[in-house]
């Protein structure tokens, strides 16, 4: 019990500041609530007893989800002040979008979908909170927060993770890495080979952390060649797709705003306390494209770009390939960024150039 209370927590960490925009507005919004400022907002959230909740309440998520929601509100009150109020303003839009869409079109409640998407809604489906109409009709809402022109990241994936959905073999990348990166690590001949570095994982990566502390400009030399490597070979991946294969990928892997699905996908930005919903500049155009090809964006490090034309147009998909973790002293070597991500790099999709 004490380790998957150590995991949750963990969890809840790293998705703290979506969880304050996510959970918040379903939960004030079920119970009737208008925020009115941040201040007040904090206030109602800490008044909450989700340890016997109101049937409205209840509502706002799922029963796997009750230990995670404790968790975001127990750590509101020790995060740094900057950081929520800019949180908490987001979550005031997101609140005010919802009673907007409840005007035109009555709501039955909202659930957040953290850990637990709601009956009905496929385990794999993008929305982070979903709204079910009085109508019986349902929506799935994925919500992003920045300022009026940044670009936020509309999918999150891993390199290793769209190499396997995709059928294809993770070897040469690995047998690539190791020549160009993990080989050049000082001493890694007495722990590691070419054939047995990735089964070796934990050993290599310690080496590696030592090796960042001593000389943490040269590591980051080489971070930037598994860069560079990484995304040259994943362009390669994409440009050996038939256009079948690359629409299906698109499809399927970015968070595009489906039409015609059984819980429709909708993207909603919030921007300071204003909450808007997003056009999508592909879901439209996919089925018309007829060629496409991936290159490295050679003013960046780790961008990567793909050019998809269609018989009048062409458009630029803007992809990232990055460490999405740091390297220090003490963290567990499966939790070390950089180098120690190997083949698990994240993948982003941030929209169209």
């Amino acid at each position: 019990m004490l380790r998957f209370k150590e995991y949750l927590l963990e969890r809840v960490d790293t998705t703290l500041n979506a969880s304050i925009t996510e959970l918040f507005p379903a939960i004030a919004f079920n119970v009737g609530y208008k925020p009115i400022s941040v201040e007040d907002f904090k206030k109602f959230i800490y008044k909450l007893n989700i340890k016997k909740p109101s049937r409205q309440l209840e509502k706002s998520y799922g029963t796997k989800d009750k230990d995670a929601a404790l968790l975001v509100i127990d750590r509101l009150s020790s995060m740094e002040e900057r950081f929520v109020k800019t949180k908490m303003e987001n979550a005031i839009g997101v609140t005010n979008y919802l009673y907007d869409l409840n005007a035109t079109k009555p709501i039955d409640k909202v659930i957040w979908g953290y850990r637990q998407k709601p009956t009905g809604v496929p385990s794999n489906h993008a929305g982070d909170i979903f709204v079910y109409f009085k109508d019986k009709e349902l929506i799935g809402i994925s919500l992003k927060a920045g300022t009026a022109k940044s670009k936020e990241p509309l999918k999150n994936t891993y390199v290793g993770t769209q190499y396997r959905n995709l059928g294809k073999d993770l070897k040469p990348l690995e047998d690539a890495l190791w020549d160009g990166v993990y080989s050049k690590i000082p001493n890694i001949n007495s722990i590691a080979t070419k054939e047995n570095y990735i089964a070796n994982k934990n050993n290599v990566t310690k080496l590696y952390v030592d090796y960042y502390l001593e000389n943490e400009t040269e590591a980051n030399v080489l971070y930037t060649e598994m860069l560079r490597i990484t995304r040259i070979h994943f362009c390669d991946i994409i440009n050996n797709l038939t256009n079948d294969e690359f629409k299906e990928w698109v499809q399927t892997t970015f968070n595009l705003q489906k039409k015609g699905e059984k819980v429709p996908l909708i993207m909603v930005k919030a921007v300071k306390s204003t909450a808007e919903q997003k056009g999508d500049d592909v879901v439209d155009v996919l089925p018309l494209v007829t060629k496409h090809y991936a290159y490295l964006n050679t003013n960046s490090v780790q961008e990567y770009l793909i050019d998809i034309h269609t018989p009048d147009d062409k458009k630029t998909l803007k992809m990232t390939i990055r460490s999405d973790s740091g390297v220090r002293e003490g963290k567990k070597p499966g939790k070390q960024g950089r180098l120690g991500q190997y083949t698990m790099l994240k993948m982003l999709y941030s929209g169209v150039v």
